[in-house]
């Protein structure tokens, strides 16, 4: 395991990215919140950098002296160049105050997925779930039944609302599963939002439009070709784009949900296993044992949810193919329409070159002799009509003519002449060396 922390410390410290920091004191604001069991309602706050070190740093204070589950929430945004926007220093104060385990950086620069866990000597149990919309990384001190954790976006701002469906469940806090549940509850609740607004949107869309669909319109599969609507080819290299960012999205969405099903999975394991996190004292332990069989009563209807989702999900790829399908054929339809365009546009310049040639072979014999009757060398009204110097008409035309056609062919035969000469020296080359 130290070779791991090592490694991963030494993979961040490379790669990693972060804000200036002299340019964060004042224009960066950090929204953090924190759980109690004595809270009524939670507020997310805002914290500039060094408010932030401070409230992470902060014990709770307790007026009953016994170990009071809480939980700290902060939220770090990252750029789409994948820069934290916190200076470097003061991230890894924040991790050690959580005494997270080094080895999660890796997880953190890498951007990665799915589920992650690490409890090594000398740290506390430090767990990471990453996919498409955030990060989260949270370490839990049985000692305390503190979890603090960090909540990095990765795309638009989610963390109000994540804070709005942890707070639902602000009464389980003796786990550390909780987080692994809130946030397999909340993806697929914000995926079944999404998907619906645009990626089933979009496909309808474009069904409508093009009356391909599982709710057509018209006569469809069976209309002749002048009832079959045309469409310009941007407009459907526009909507082919369109729906294949919806089958990519539903794919990833579908496995993510599945690494969700997963942790919900690990959760039932661990209550079956009674498992106490390293609990110390009879109430604490009975405390996390029953936070977790509220979670995993919680788990079933939510499983049931990610499934019938993936399901549908996976119903919508196979929607999203067939459109595909069908908008690729409308556009080659469209392409052979421009092409059989462009062949009769190229037909008709070929007819009017042609006629262009016909009436140049027409007139040029005519215009060559009349140039050439017109010389000052033929004297027409003398006895001698052709002059002693007739000849160097011809001494310039002839030479300069070859030349015209000589280089000609220099200019579009180059190539092969290039490869004839070569061919010559290899030969004479390999005659040399015999």
């Amino acid at each position: 395991m130290e070779a791991i922390k090592s490694l991963s410390e030494e993979v961040f410290n490379q790669t990693q990215k972060f804000s200036e920091s002299e340019t964060i004191e004042t224009a960066i604001i950090y929204k953090a919140i924190e759980l109690t069991e004595s809270s009524e309602k939670p507020a997310v706050v805002n914290f500039r950098e060094d408010e932030l070190e401070a409230w992470f740093s902060s014990p709770l204070e307790n007026p009953h002296g016994t170990p009071a589950a809480n939980l700290k929430l902060a939220c770090i945004y990252r750029t789409l160049d994948f820069k934290l926007n916190i200076s470097r220093g003061c991230f890894n104060r924040i991790l050690n105050c959580m005494r997270a385990d080094p080895s999660v950086k890796y997880m953190i620069c890498r951007d990665y997925d799915g589920f992650h866990e690490y409890h090594t000597q000398g740290f506390l149990l430090t767990r990471f779930v990453g996919n498409a919309l955030y990060a989260l990384v949270w370490t839990f001190d049985p000692a305390t039944l503190t979890t603090t954790a960090l909540f990095i976006n990765r795309r638009s701002n989610w963390f109000e609302e994540f804070a709005s469906v942890l707070s639902e469940y602000e009464t389980l806090m003796s786990t550390p599963s909780l987080l692994c549940f809130v946030s397999t509850f909340f993806l697929v609740w914000k995926f079944d939002s999404d998907t619906g607004g645009w990626e089933l949107a979009t496909i309808q869309h474009i069904e409508g439009s093009t009356g391909f669909g599982p709710h057509p319109s018209g006569w469809r599969g069976v209309a002749p070709l002048e009832y079959v609507n045309r469409f310009a080819i941007n407009q459907l290299t526009s909507w082919l784009q369109a729906v294949n960012e919806v089958a990519g999205n539903i794919v990833n969405r579908g496995r993510l949900q599945k690494q969700g099903l997963k942790l919900l999975a690990m959760i039932h394991d661990e209550y079956v296993r009674g498992e106490t996190f390293g609990l110390t004292t009879t109430s604490s332990i009975d405390r996390g044992k029953a936070d977790l069989e509220a979670l995993q009563k919680a788990i079933v209807p939510v499983q049931r949810h990610i499934s019938s989702y993936i399901e549908y999900c996976e119903y919508l790829k196979d929607r999203a193919e067939r459109l595909a399908n069908v908008l690729f054929a409308l556009l080659t339809h469209s392409d052979a329409d421009a092409s059989i365009l462009l062949a009769a546009a190229t037909k008709r310049d070929s007819s009017s070159m042609k006629t262009i040639a016909v009436m140049t072979m027409v007139f040029l014999p005519a215009t060559f002799f009349a140039a050439l009757f017109s010389m000052p060398t033929l004297q027409w009204d003398q006895s001698q009509v052709m002059q002693d110097n007739f000849w160097v008409y011809w001494a310039f035309t002839i030479p300069v003519t070859v030349a015209v056609f000589a280089v000609w062919v220099l200019v579009y035969g180059r190539h092969w002449i290039r490869k004839q000469l070569l061919a010559y020296l290899n030969s004479a080359s390999n005659k040399a060396s015999v």
